[in-house]
C-alpha cells in the first residue's frame, strides 16, 4: 500500500521541481532572443545615408532629391530626371542600387 502512495508523491515532487525551473528557462530563452536581436542590429547598414544618396543618383541617372532609411536596412532614394521622379532602392549592406517598383511608380515633379 505504501508503494502505491509513493508514486503520486514522487510525481508531484517532480512537477514542483519542473515548475521551479521553468522561469529560469524562460528568462534564459528571453536573453538568447535579445542577444540575437543585438547581433542583427550590429549588422546594421554599412553604407552611410550620404553614400546611398550618391549611389542612388548615379543609378537613377539624375539628381537625388531625398533619402530615407527603410525598415529592411536599405535606403529609398528619390531621384529627379527629365522632370520625373523615380525611386531607387540602395542596399544598406552592399551599396548596390536597383530601381524601386515598376516604371509605373514614376511621377511628374510639381512645378
Amino acid at each position: 500500500m505504501s508503494r502505491k502512495l509513493a508514486s503520486p508523491i514522487v510525481a508531484f515532487q517532480a512537477l514542483i521541481m519542473a515548475l521551479a525551473f521553468a522561469p529560469v528557462l524562460t528568462t534564459e530563452a528571453a536573453a538568447q532572443s535579445r542577444d540575437q536581436d543585438q547581433r542583427s542590429q550590429d549588422r546594421g547598414p554599412r553604407v552611410s545615408p550620404d553614400e546611398a544618396r550618391r549611389r542612388g543618383g548615379e543609378a537613377g541617372g539624375g539628381r537625388p532629391i531625398d533619402t530615407q532609411p527603410r525598415r529592411d536596412g536599405n535606403y529609398s532614394v528619390l531621384v529627379e530626371r527629365d522632370g520625373r521622379v523615380r525611386e531607387v532602392v540602395v542596399d544598406g549592406q552592399t551599396g548596390q542600387a536597383r530601381q524601386g517598383g515598376s516604371d509605373n511608380t514614376q511621377r511628374r515633379r510639381p512645378n
